[in-house]
């Protein structure tokens, strides 16, 4: 048992260690994209410098330090809750699992921005950032009737979110094929959450998914409208999205006592906000795996590929999977209402389906046209 009194001398020592030992780790690489970026602080006469010098280590600070923080916040509330009995708000603890999570994936996104990172890098620090969500207090709980099942235990509910919220980050940051599609499919599902979380009398997560609607709107505009001044989001911007999107929708699937006196099927109502980027996704890898190479395999299978292959521009591309996004949200909501969960997801399934058959047959007949008047 370790005794409470020494607690903070504990913490404060974790604090200091876990600091340095973090910017130890970061710092060098750090140095290492400054040098191949050319990113120096050039001397001149007002200088004690004479050679080229790195500038960027301040960029580390603030983001270390609320990474730092996180951790011995959470691991304190931890230990407190285990040796007292306090149970801390559970939006306290979520939100320095949060703002930990996203931070490992800030850093790696950065790193793959300016001089790209590995997929196994990038696998590594997701399933970090996941597993600081659920040390939270986040992770299913209820799947509400999905594939007849209701409440599942922590060690199932645990480990199958951690694999949702990986899942889900990488969804959005593939589905970043077209100008404003990420952003435009994010931004509706945000608006979904925070309607559907408003609905339901939990303000901190409309805050929360409002605040976000509100980054994405100037970002959207650049992008899609403003070709002069056009940014592109990255993986800086498409990690730590998709993080917060699986936080959103997994906080709003987990079953909650008085909590369903408007919404019977919280989860299945979270999978439709993210629909088209998760289920494109799994699309995608089933269909890897099925001709024989490696689901991780970057190709043009995709949604947003097939309609740019049958001419459509990113403009359109946008359009329509944004427009699919809201339709496919709304209806959701109403046939919920009246129909069993499963009727309702076999349903969104076979649309999906039937789209994605429909659009190979017009891509084969189009190749086909073409081929044919190369041959007259």
């Amino acid at each position: 048992m370790i005794n409470t009194n020494l607690l903070p001398s504990i913490l404060l020592f974790l604090t200091l260690g876990l600091a340095l030992v973090v910017e130890m780790m970061v710092l060098p690489n750090i140095i290492r994209i400054a040098r191949e970026k050319n990113l120096f602080d050039l001397p001149d006469k007002r200088k004690s410098h004479n050679k080229l010098v790195p500038r960027l280590a301040g960029i580390s600070f603030f983001p270390i330090l609320m990474f730092v923080v996180s951790v011995c916040i959470l691991a304190y509330l931890h230990v407190i809750q285990y040796h007292s009995g306090f149970s801390p708000q559970p939006e306290y603890m979520e939100l320095f699992a949060v703002v930990g999570g996203n931070l490992l994936l800030f850093g790696i996104g950065i790193k793959d921005d300016l001089i790209g990172a590995r997929n196994w890098h990038k696998m590594i620090i997701q399933f970090l950032a996941a597993v600081f969500l659920v040390t939270g207090g986040v992770y299913i709980n209820d799947f509400n009737g999905l594939f007849g099942l209701g409440a599942i235990p922590l060690w199932i509910g645990v480990p199958f979110t951690i694999g949702l919220v990986m899942f889900i980050t990488n969804a959005v940051n593939l589905i970043d094929g077209a100008d404003g599609l990420a952003s435009g499919i994010s931004g509706v599902a945000l608006t979904a959450l925070g309607v559907l979380f408003y609905l339901r009398g939990m303000f901190f997560y409309s805050v929360i998914a409002a605040a976000l609607v509100g980054i994405l709107i100037p970002f959207f505009y650049y992008n899609v409208f403003h070709p002069s001044h056009k940014i592109f989001m990255g993986d800086t911007g498409s990690l730590t999205l998709g993080f917060q999107l699986s936080y959103l929708a997994v906080r709003f699937s987990m079953n909650a006592p008085l909590d369903y006196t408007y919404f019977s099927a919280p989860t299945i109502l979270a999978l439709s906000c993210l629909f088209i980027p998760v289920f494109d996704a799994l699309r995608v890898m089933v269909a890897r795996f099925c001709a024989g190479v490696s689901m991780f395999l970057p190709d043009r299978r995709h949604i947003h590929h097939k309609l740019l292959d049958l001419g459509f521009s990113h403009r359109k591309v946008m359009v329509s999977l944004v427009i699919s996004a809201g339709v496919l949200i709304f209806f959701n909501m109403m046939l919920l209402r009246m129909m069993n969960v499963n009727v309702v997801f076999s349903f969104d399934i076979i649309i999906w389906l039937g789209l994605v058959m429909t659009l190979n047959i017009l891509i084969r007949r189009k190749v086909s046209l073409i081929s044919n008047r190369i041959t007259e």
